[in-house]
């Protein structure tokens, strides 16, 4: 798994956080200070793990690994270039 070195809640924290929120016990507020997060990010990973999304998301955008994408980006450097000459 290739993740961010910036990231700040691995996945087994991300387990551990949807354990001891279904406890009832734990409060998103609790859980923000226990993990040392924001009260967003905790409801964010809440909401993804409601659906089985325990593992970070991969953060490259799709659009550039697309071939599209580089045959747009490529006829606009030709213009450019074949303009400039």
């Amino acid at each position: 798994m290739n993740m961010c070195k910036y990231i700040r809640l691995t996945p087994l924290d991300r387990q551990e956080l949807w354990k001891l929120y279904q406890t009832r016990c734990w409060k998103v507020p609790q859980l923000a200070e226990c993990f040392r997060v924001s009260r967003p990010t905790i409801c964010t990973v809440l909401k993804r793990a409601r659906l089985k999304e325990l593992i970070p998301r991969d953060s490259t955008n799709q659009r550039f690994k697309r071939i599209q994408y580089g045959l747009k980006r490529l006829a606009k450097v030709e213009q450019s270039s074949s303009r400039n000459t």
